[in-house]
C-alpha cells in the first residue's frame, strides 16, 4: 500500500514540474515580427503616411505665384448689341505679385506643417508599437493563465481520485471528495473567463495587425523584459531627444512662429499689374497698348491684421506652454514607470526564487501528509490554491513588467534594447 502512495506522490511531482519557472525552449510567436507587420499594415499608420505625403505635396504649391489672368473687355457696345459696331476691343493679361518675402514665408509654413505631419506619423508608429506590445503581453498572460489553470485542474483531479479512494475504504468522510469537486468546479469556471480573456486579447492584436478579427495565433513566446540600467536623468535626456510627441510639439511651435511672420507680412501691400491691347474699330484712333497697376491697402483695416498677428503669438505661446507641460509629464512618466518596472522585476525574482519553490514544497508536504492521514484535506486544498494563486501572480508580474517597459519605451521614443546596445557599443 505504501508503494502505491509513493507512486501517487511521484506522479504529483511530475505534474508540478511543467509549472517550473525556468526558461521555455519553444521560441513561439515573436513580438518583433508582429510590430513589423503592424507598421506595414495598420490603417492608422497608413492614414498618417498619406497625410504626410499630402503635406509634402502642399509645400510645392506655396512658393509659386497665383495663376495669371487673361481676358477681354469692350467699350461702347451699341444699344442694338451689334458687336461688329463695337468701337473698342481690349485683350488683357494680369498678374498678382504678393509682397516680397511672402512666398518664402508661405513655403516655410507649409514645410513646418509637413514636418508636423511626419511627427504625427512617428507618434502614431510609437503608439501602435506600444499597443502591439501590450496586446502581445495580454495574449501571453491569457495563454499562461489557462495553462496554469489546466495543470492545476489535473492536480485537483488526482486529489479527487485520492479522496475517492480513501472514501471507498472508509478512511475519510464524503466531505473530502465534495471539497475536491467544489474546487474543481471553481477552476473550471475560472477557465471559462480566462478563455474569454484570450479571445479578447487575440481580437485586439488582430485588429492592430489589420487581420481578420478571429484569426488564430500560435503559442506566444516567453516575455523577455529589457533590463533598465539607465538613471532617470539619462532617460529624461533620451526622451527629450527622441520622443515623437515632444518633436511634434516643437515643430508646432516653429509652425506658429512662421505663421506670425506671415501674418505680419500681410501689412505689406500686394501688387497687381496688367498689360492691355486696344483694338479700335469705328474710330480714327490708332490701335495701341495699355498698362495697369494696382495694390491693396492693408492699413485701411489694420486692426484686422493686428488681431491676426496677436492670434499667432497666442497660439505660439500656447504651444510653448504645452511643450513644457509635455516635458513635465515625461519626467513624471519616466519616474513612475521606472519604479513600476523595478517593482515588477523584484516581484518576478521573488516568485521565481522563493515564493513558488516554497509553495511547491508546501503542496508536496501537504500531499504526503494527507496520504499518511497526518494532514487534513482542507489544508491540502489550501496549499494547492495558494500555489495556483502564486503562479498566476507570477505571470501577472511578468506581464506588468513587460507592459510597463513598453509604455516607458513610448515615453522615451526608443526601445530599451536599443539603449542597451548603444551603451554597450559605446563602451567598446
Amino acid at each position: 500500500m505504501k508503494e502505491f502512495w509513493w507512486c501517487v506522490l511521484f506522479s504529483l511531482v511530475l505534474c508540478l514540474m511543467p509549472q517550473a519557472v525556468s526558461a521555455e525552449q519553444d521560441p513561439g510567436l515573436q513580438v518583433s515580427a508582429l510590430i513589423e507587420e503592424a507598421l506595414q499594415n495598420n490603417p492608422r499608420i497608413a492614414a498618417a503616411q498619406f497625410e504626410w505625403a499630402a503635406s509634402k505635396a502642399h509645400v510645392g504649391q506655396m512658393n509659386v505665384l497665383d495663376d495669371p489672368i487673361v481676358g477681354f473687355d469692350t467699350w461702347n457696345i451699341p444699344n442694338d448689341l451689334d458687336l461688329d459696331k463695337t468701337q473698342t476691343w481690349i485683350v488683357f493679361a494680369e498678374q498678382r505679385f504678393p509682397a516680397p518675402g511672402t512666398l518664402a514665408l508661405r513655403e516655410a509654413v507649409a514645410e513646418a506643417e509637413a514636418l508636423q505631419a511626419k511627427a504625427k506619423m512617428d507618434v502614431t508608429k510609437q503608439v501602435i508599437t506600444r499597443e502591439v506590445k501590450l496586446a502581445y503581453a495580454a495574449l501571453f498572460l491569457a495563454h499562461k493563465t489557462i495553462e496554469v489553470t489546466n495543470n492545476h485542474i489535473a492536480v485537483l483531479k488526482r486529489f479527487e481520485e485520492a479522496a475517492a479512494m480513501k472514501f471507498s475504504t472508509g478512511t475519510v468522510s464524503r466531505q473530502d471528495l465534495l471539497k475536491a469537486q467544489v474546487a474543481l468546479a471553481r477552476l473550471n469556471n475560472d477557465r471559462i473567463l480566462q478563455e474569454q480573456a484570450l479571445e479578447t486579447a487575440s481580437a485586439a492584436l488582430n485588429t492592430l495587425l489589420n487581420r481578420p478579427v478571429r484569426a488564430p495565433f500560435e503559442k506566444v513566446a516567453r516575455l523577455k523584459s529589457p533590463v533598465l540600467l539607465e538613471t532617470p536623468e539619462q532617460l529624461e535626456s533620451t526622451a527629450f531627444d527622441q520622443q515623437a510627441t515632444l518633436k511634434l510639439s516643437a515643430v508646432s511651435i516653429k509652425r506658429h512662429e512662421q505663421s506670425v511672420a506671415l501674418a505680419k507680412k500681410k501689412l505689406s501691400p500686394d501688387f497687381q499689374v496688367g498689360v492691355k491691347r486696344f483694338e479700335n474699330k469705328g474710330s480714327s484712333q490708332a490701335n495701341g497698348w495699355g498698362v495697369s497697376a494696382s495694390m491693396n491697402l492693408p492699413w485701411f483695416f489694420r486692426e484686422k491684421h493686428d488681431q491676426g498677428i496677436a492670434e499667432g503669438h497666442h497660439q505660439a505661446a500656447r504651444e510653448a506652454a504645452y511643450y513644457e507641460y509635455l516635458k513635465n509629464q515625461t519626467r513624471f512618466a519616466i519616474q513612475n514607470l521606472s519604479v513600476k518596472i523595478q517593482t515588477a522585476a523584484r516581484l518576478v525574482r521573488l516568485f521565481e526564487e522563493e515564493v513558488i519553490p516554497r509553495a511547491e514544497q508546501s503542496v508536496a508536504s501537504a500531499d504526503a501528509g494527507y496520504q499518511s492521514d497526518q494532514v487534513d484535506f482542507l489544508d491540502l486544498l489550501e496549499s494547492e490554491s495558494q500555489l495556483l494563486s502564486f503562479r498566476l501572480e507570477y505571470y501577472q508580474a511578468m506581464t506588468d513588467q513587460y507592459q510597463q517597459s513598453a509604455r516607458l519605451e513610448q515615453v522615451l521614443g526608443v526601445s530599451l534594447d536599443d539603449l542597451q546596445q548603444n551603451r554597450d557599443g559605446g563602451k567598446k
